[in-house]
């Protein structure tokens, strides 16, 4: 269902619809919310979004999904296993609501964020599963597990695979840290899990997860373990014995709940936490950021004032600024985004916040608490859908950052296929930069090279300028004419090369159209129904299959992963 091709035919439609007929930007589907929408602004492969309803969403057709169509190029999708996949062992795992969600997401050119699939504090409350007898709890994980990922593989980009699993001060934990069940003392739940097969259900289920959807990014997701402390040290500890162990664990979600109104986050420990990680080798996920604006019993009566307004925004876009300067950091996702559907509205639970500074105690917010936590207004078809000062900032966020510089490689044989630009020797016999470009492997020595390092000026909404840093950085990718008898008629060509800016051009504008799983088909504003960048074959190997080579051309949009390219951020 979400195989390769359905997403390269899907981007192939929207190249010769959108381009060839001039489209170059949909209109918002949101009124009142001024210049260019989040998704227009967000670099790419650097996907911001918000949390879909629930499992069941009873209609793919409501103003928040709209929103969210217009606004974002990710979502998450949640699949939480007691409620919806699998509240009856008697019947077969439900995979429907998932597969609609992704479905439509991906319909809507939209990455998938998938959430969860081992959620020990949740399945405690699915009296069947409390009930397995220890031998049988791996074969029924294992089931789901596999079940739930294999229905959307394909479709799904990242998969929270574990979810909150590190234990908190107070907590039952082991030697690790590892939490063990739910609450203390009389009301202590042990998590069966954990209690059949000790932390072993951890690196399974990640086994499981990569063998039923082998291309999806798979995390571990975490709350409070966003700046450096005593819960974020035995995160990174986990991640770093899992790997060691083969565990296919590619990064860490940080959930980033930030509702005690006492304090702001750290920001510089944030980073630095996010830094250790990345240095590590993780990739990092902003998964489920929420900023509670106030705390208040009566939200029509007392709203957020002016100055919580602008706290909130405060927070949020200083949350994403560390999102976009850290190269590992692939997403700013939030888990509502409208406030009249988030969680945190209207509550009907008690929530503690714990408080790590030494010498404060807990925060305790009764139910029926409102906190306006989201950056847009609205959304429960009462109060109008607007954006809040907080999207304004996030707006400003990604208008004024600086150029991004990305590594460049394509879908076809990825490990091999480095865009680089061609040096040639001077007449002192050292290399200088070259009009040609072409595929070079990444080593240790070509990690180096400034001629694999590219970097993206924005011309418009999905619209990119790619500027090669090797040299003074004043060439770029550019379309070349076709060879011609006649100088008066200038057509466009099927080869790329280097060349100066000429802002009047369109042979140096490239459009970015999604092609599923963070990749992108690049299509040339010169004649775009021909001019979608593709890496060439050099032949046949023995089997008759093709080989990929060096060499970078222009072609019509094909189902050929050979169209496809990422975009690996290394910097600002």
């Amino acid at each position: 269902m979400f195989s390769s091709k359905s997403l390269s035919s899907f981007a192939s439609c929207l190249v010769l619809f959108s381009l060839s007929a001039g489209i170059h930007r949909q209109a918002s589907a949101q009124d009142g919310f001024p210049g260019d929408r989040l998704k227009e602004l967000a670099p790419p492969n650097f996907a911001i979004g918000g949390v879909m309803g629930g499992y069941d969403t009873e209609s793919l057709n409501t103003p928040v999904l709209d929103l969210a169509r217009s606004e974002f190029n990710a979502v998450t999708a949640k699949a939480f296993m007691p409620f919806g996949p699998w509240a009856d062992p008697n019947q077969p795992i439900d995979t429907s609501g998932l597969t609609q969600n992704v479905a439509w997401a991906v319909q809507n050119g939209m990455q998938v964020h998938a959430h969860v699939l081992v959620y020990p504090t949740e399945n405690v409350r699915l009296p069947w599963f409390q009930n397995l007898p220890n031998e049988d709890v791996e074969q029924v994980l294992q089931q789901y597990t596999s079940t739930m990922a294999g229905s959307v593989s394909g479709g799904v980009w990242v998969w929270d695979v574990v979810n909150e699993v590190i234990g908190d001060n107070g907590d039952v934990m082991d030697a690790d840290g590892l939490r063990m069940g739910l609450g203390t003392g009389e009301n202590y739940v042990p998590y069966k899990e954990y209690a059949a097969m000790g932390p072993d259900y951890i690196a399974k289920a990640f086994q499981w997860a990569h063998e039923a959807d082998p291309n999806a990014l798979l995390i571990l997701n975490e709350y409070s373990a966003e700046t450096v402390n005593d819960k974020s040290d035995r995160l990174l500890a986990l991640c770093k014995r899992l790997r060691d162990q083969g565990v296919p664990i590619d990064g860490v979600g940080f959930q980033n709940h930030w509702l005690d109104l006492r304090y702001e986050p750290n920001y510089d420990s944030i980073r630095e936490n996010f830094q250790r990680f990345a240095n590590e080798g993780f990739q990092v996920f902003i998964t489920e950021c929420d900023v509670a604006a106030v705390q208040t019993q009566d939200p029509a009566g007392n709203p957020p004032t002016q100055e919580q307004l602008q706290r909130q925004a405060r927070v949020f876009s200083n949350l994403l600024q560390i999102a976009l300067e850290q190269p590992a950091c692939k997403s700013f996702l939030m888990w509502d985004y409208t406030d009249e559907t988030s969680w945190l509205q209207d509550t009907d639970f008690t929530l503690t916040l714990a408080d790590r500074r030494p010498g404060f105690s807990d925060t305790v917010v009764p139910p029926g608490t409102s906190m306006f936590a989201t950056p847009i207004s609205g959304g429960d078809g009462v109060v109008p859908i607007a954006p809040k000062l907080a999207y304004l900032q996030m707006q400003a966020v990604l208008l004024n950052r600086p150029f991004d510089t990305y590594r460049v490689t394509s879908g076809w044989d990825w490990q091999t296929s480095y865009l680089a630009r061609f040096g040639q020797p001077n007449l002192d016999g050292q290399f200088v930069p070259g009009s040609g470009v072409y595929v070079e492997r990444l080593d240790d020595q070509s990690e180096t090279w400034s001629s694999l390092k590219w970097e993206l000026e924005r011309i418009d909404a999905s619209a990119y300028r790619i500027r090669n840093l090797w040299g003074d950085g004043a060439d770029y990718l550019t379309r070349q004419p076709a060879s011609n008898d006649d100088p008066n008629q200038i057509l466009p060509g099927g080869t790329v090369g280097m060349q100066t800016l000429n802002e009047a051009w369109t042979s140096q504008q490239w459009f970015f159209i999604p092609a599923g799983n963070g990749g992108f088909r690049l299509v040339n504003g010169w004649a775009p129904e021909d001019g979608v960048l593709t890496r060439e074959a050099q032949g046949q190997n023995s089997a008759g299959d093709y080989v990929p080579g060096p060499e970078i051309r222009l072609h019509p949009p094909a189902d050929w992963s050979s169209q496809v390219w990422y975009f690996h951020r290394i910097g600002q």
